[in-house]
């Protein structure tokens, strides 16, 4: 038996036992059903789902979407979520945002508790010192953009700098990623920051293009290049102005796919908010919805996804947000060659 399977076979044994804390004794009978990403059964109709932490983040904050794709295929009556007490709250508020809305439980020893929805954090303000270089940035042709709290300059959707600051004071730092930002400071570190930047964006742009050959600066954060399209373009997807929004949660990283938002004014005067992602993100409903709670509870909601990665499984758990609905347009990248 391979470690995968040895595994699997506990983190089944743990769900079995929980709901057993939770079932009538009409839902005696408890069946596992296979869920990809995460371990699920059924009682009476009644959907139980174990959530597996991120393998990189030890999170499980992102792993809603796993739930509602098992309870689709499963065609539960009612979703039950289990998650450990981190999570469990922060859960329970992305669930509440959905119809019909998941039940989520808090795993507490061998026993579960009804999750209290936590109130979702707004992102920290800039600071006037950060706001400085906004114009520094769009001298050198980028797109100053409120990252959770840090101001990044942003080439086609692409970070090439960021406002850093320690002890010494408020700094601009030049590159893609933080390998990128420290290899600038070693060889281009004579340079002034404006020159630094200008030079950074005219290598992104050789490589952010239509039908460019492929290049990891044509691959990394392809959600918000269609962000930024849409930014140049609001009426790509029906809007009459677009401003972009800052994450959910700090980045950690470029490698890996987050959904970008903005928010903007539709043709008939409505307030809509815009969830760009690339690729089959399973958990583009949760993450829709927590962008429209935060921004604007009202707004319509534009899930901007190729029409290529528009997956069935998650076209399905988007039914459950009201006054949303998916869009697509031809990718800024083209057919690389």
């Amino acid at each position: 038996m391979t470690s995968t399977e040895i595994k699997r076979g506990l983190q089944e044994t743990k769900l079995k036992g929980l709901v057993r804390s939770v079932l009538d004794a009409d839902d005696a009978t408890f069946e596992l059903i296979d869920a990809p990403g995460a371990v699920g059964g059924i009682a009476a109709s009644r959907g139980f789902c174990l959530l597996v932490a991120d393998h990189k983040t030890g999170s499980q904050i992102r792993s809603l979407g796993q739930a509602l794709i098992w309870a689709d295929r499963a065609k539960v009556s009612e979703l039950n979520v289990l998650a450990e007490a981190g999570d469990a709250s922060d859960l329970a508020r992305r669930a509440g945002l959905l119809d019909p809305a998941p039940i989520v439980w808090e795993i507490q020893g061998t026993q579960l508790r009804r999750a209290q929805p936590a109130a979702l954090e707004p992102a920290p303000e800039l600071s006037l010192e950060e706001l400085a270089f906004g114009p520094v940035m769009k001298a050198a042709g980028t797109r100053p953009v409120d990252d959770h709290g840090r101001l990044v300059a942003e080439v086609a959707g692409l970070e090439v700098a960021r406002v850093s600051s320690d002890e010494e004071g408020v700094y601009l730092e030049v590159g893609v990623g933080q390998a990128d930002r420290e290899l600038q400071m070693l060889v281009h570190g004579g340079l002034e920051r404006q020159e630094a930047l200008e030079r950074a964006v005219g290598m992104v742009l050789e490589h952010r293009r239509p039908n460019a050959p492929l290049h990891p600066l044509n691959r990394l954060a392809r959600e918000r290049w269609l962000r930024s399209e849409i930014l140049d373009q609001p009426s790509l997807v029906g809007l009459t102005s677009a401003e972009p929004l800052p994450p959910l949660r700090p980045r950690s990283t470029l490698l890996g796919t987050e959904p970008s938002a903005a928010i903007g004014v539709n043709q008939a005067g409505k307030r809509t908010i815009v969830v760009c992602s690339v690729g089959v993100d399973v958990d583009l409903t949760a993450e829709a919805a927590e962008y429209r709670h935060r921004s604007a509870p009202d707004a319509e909601l534009l899930l901007v996804v190729p029409q290529a990665d528009q997956h069935p499984a998650v076209v399905r758990t988007a039914k459950r947000l009201h006054q949303a609905s998916f869009v697509s347009f031809p990718p800024p990248w083209g057919t690389p060659l």
